[in-house]
């Protein structure tokens, strides 16, 4: 396993996100919804919920590299589905595994607040030698 753990990483405990779970085939993040995460219209900012998106798929992948291997997101894209909103249920993020070839990792990321998809996302990255 990689240097580290989720807790202390120094984003995650800004941000407060929780993990909830975390196997080899999938990862599951909470993020409480608090008032500093809100825009202009009173929703979630795109942002965080890309943040929230992205630290579950590297969480998928980042803990599994062997010590002599390091990765690197090369792409990320998010479709906003739904507001996010506060006061409101928390924020849960699930990660899996589009493609995993030797070199490139293609991952989705869907979060819900409640039963309402808010948004989905997908990340690539590029796994290589130290």
């Amino acid at each position: 396993m990689a240097e580290g753990t989720f807790e202390s990483t120094p984003c995650n405990r800004w941000f407060g996100f929780v993990l909830r779970h975390r196997s080899t085939d999938r990862v599951e993040l909470e993020l409480p919804v608090r008032a500093e995460f809100l825009q202009e219209e009173g929703v979630v900012q795109g942002g965080v919920l890309t943040a929230l998106a992205d630290t579950a798929a590297v969480w998928l992948l980042w803990p599994d590299l062997g010590p002599h291997r390091a990765m690197t997101g090369v792409e990320c894209k998010m479709n906003f589905l739904g507001a996010a909103r506060a006061p409101g249920a928390s924020l849960v993020a699930v990660a899996t595994k589009l493609r995993q070839g030797r070199t490139i990792t293609v991952c989705e990321s869907v979060i819900h607040q409640g039963d309402r998809l808010v948004a989905k996302g997908t990340f690539t990255f590029l796994q290589r030698a130290r």
